[in-house]
């Protein structure tokens, strides 16, 4: 019912090519819930135009390239913002990684045209962390988001990132350096109220949901900057400074000085991030 109004902008499934939107997993709806929900949950940017592309099976399961294929769509389709809940690592990944052109490739790609890409630092947090955030969210100026608890403390399933380089297990070659280090914000991960696919409600946890809150104070800026927008001559120049205004606006932890490996620049602060694009 909080989708009864809800009329999609575009919807593309890459798995199955069906015609009519639906989810035969549940984490979509989920997601998309936490953006667009418009009745006893509302979402956090519910007048955005929703573009939706299926790039995953009934498992959750899927194939990279066809999740580049999907970050083109929206692309070719007009996308502002691509929300990425998804990713991992070769030896943890719920798709597979080919040897062609993948996610972070076409992320990369997005933003070279002034799209904002924001996309999941990854659930692998504690003793089974493999050392950095997931891809695509690994890519330089793709927005990483990590997790928090109610309480607003690092969320322990985040992943998280390896900013100093590294040669193994995947190479890194250079430091990270800002506004770029990995996850550059953190948001909600823990029993954040979502949407089921039956039609109920229920609660999730996982740096999935705290992208979702990063691409909802993203769509709320360019509804208050439309000239922060991808547009025929768009850039990663744009891209870049909203990273920055993330990372000057967002509200750091206890005791924390400057960047964080799980706790990134800080928690995500919509308000000041509204703020700091009016006062720049």
């Amino acid at each position: 019912s909080d989708f009864s109004e809800l009329q999609l902008a575009g919807w593309k499934d890459f798995v199955n090519d069906r015609a009519d939107p639906y989810d035969d997993h549940g984490h979509g709806t989920s997601m998309a819930g936490i953006l667009v929900a418009n009745g006893w949950m509302k979402g956090v940017a519910n007048d955005v135009d929703l573009l939706v592309a299926k790039a995953l099976g009934s498992d959750g399961s899927g194939d990279d390239g066809m999740v580049a294929e999907a970050i083109d769509w929206c692309v070719s389709n007009g996308a502002h913002i691509i929300s990425l809940s998804l990713g991992g690592a070769p030896d943890v990944l719920p798709f597979n990684l080919g040897s062609g052109r993948n996610s972070g490739d076409a992320s990369n790609e997005a933003i070279d045209a002034g799209i904002y890409v924001v996309a999941a630092a990854g659930n692998d947090g504690g003793p089974d962390d493999d050392g950095d955030v997931a891809h695509p969210s690994s890519e330089q100026q793709v927005i990483s988001v990590g997790g928090v608890t109610l309480s607003g403390t690092s969320w322990s399933g985040s992943s998280e990132g390896d900013n100093n380089g590294r040669i193994l297990p995947l190479p890194i070659l250079l430091p990270r350096g800002d506004p770029n280090q990995k996850p550059e914000i953190v948001a909600p991960a823990q029993a954040v109220p979502v949407l089921t696919k039956d039609g109920g409600w229920g609660l999730a946890d996982g740096t999935s949901a705290a992208t979702v809150y990063v691409t909802g104070a993203l769509a709320l800026l360019l509804q208050q900057n439309p000239e922060l927008r991808a547009n025929e001559t768009g850039s990663s120049d744009t891209v870049n400074t909203v990273k920055n205004w993330l990372m000057e606006s967002a509200v750091p932890g206890e005791d924390q000085t400057g960047h964080d490996d799980k706790y990134g620049y800080g928690m995500l602060n919509i308000q000041a991030l509204l703020a700091q694009a009016e006062s720049s």
